[in-house]
């Protein structure tokens, strides 16, 4: 009889013992590796997220700060000896600016999904090219383009991320070289599409081999489409290409 009474005493030791270890487990053992592969999953989504709103804040905003900077000189310059060209600057500051509101508020949007909202602009694309140029040579920027008659083909993503590639790459020459004539260059074939931007800088520019925050942001763009993206400095010209894949985008 006591040995039956010491088994069950010995039996229900155990089974607290196990209950305890169960609840105590996680802290001691440290989260299980399903779990640990998930926490790393969600910190992958979120960083993703953020370096997505970072792009698009630099590329749009950053953009348009560099082209109304450039407009409002322009504009200051002349305002006694050329009204003409200051109200232009002036009518091409206004432009900019609106612009960059709606693309804040797209941006912005990012932010509010889920709210009960309207929805925010479409992201430009390359049929939107002609007004980006139009403000860029409104701040004094001569820009050469050679592109096909049409781009309405490429696929929407395509077309998003190649226009906010070349809007970076006029930003990078407003901020680095100033008033000098960019070179665009758009070629399309059935494999893909080609970005060539190219400028003359000087010695400051010349001195920024691995690139700012703009064309890291260009880089990743092309990363995303497992496109290429490559740029260097030759007998005082800055290069820019970039190479967009078609077949894994449509």
């Amino acid at each position: 009889m006591a040995g039956v009474l010491l088994l069950g005493v010995i039996m229900g030791i155990a089974a607290a013992a196990g209950a305890l270890l169960a609840r105590c487990a996680p802290e001691l053992l440290g989260p299980a590796p399903a779990e640990r592969l998930a926490a790393a999953e969600q910190r992958a989504t979120r960083l993703a997220a953020r370096n997505r709103l970072a792009r698009e804040l630099h590329d749009s905003v950053g953009h348009a700060l560099s082209a109304v900077t450039l407009q409002a000189s322009a504009a200051r310059k002349v305002l006694d000896t050329d009204p003409d060209f200051a109200r232009e600057a002036l009518a091409a500051i206004e432009e900019t600016t609106r612009d960059a509101v709606g693309e804040l508020d797209s941006v912005l949007g990012l932010l509010r999904e889920g709210e009960d909202r309207p929805a925010a602009a479409p992201s430009p694309t390359l049929m939107d090219l002609d007004g980006l140029l139009a403000r860029t040579r409104a701040a004094g920027v001569a820009v050469e383009l050679t592109a096909p008659g049409s781009l309405d083909r490429l696929p929407p993503v395509v077309s998003r991320e190649a226009y906010r590639i070349v809007q970076e790459g006029l930003s990078n020459a407003l901020r680095h070289a100033g008033r000098v004539p960019v070179r665009l260059r758009i070629a399309e074939d059935p494999k893909k599409v080609e970005i060539t931007m190219e400028n003359p800088v000087n010695g400051a520019a010349r001195a920024r081999p691995t690139g700012g925050r703009g064309l890291r942001g260009i880089a990743e763009r092309a990363t995303l489409l497992r496109g290429t993206c490559a740029w260097d400095t030759v007998d005082g010209v800055w290069r820019l290409t970039v190479r967009l894949p078609l077949e894994a985008s449509r």
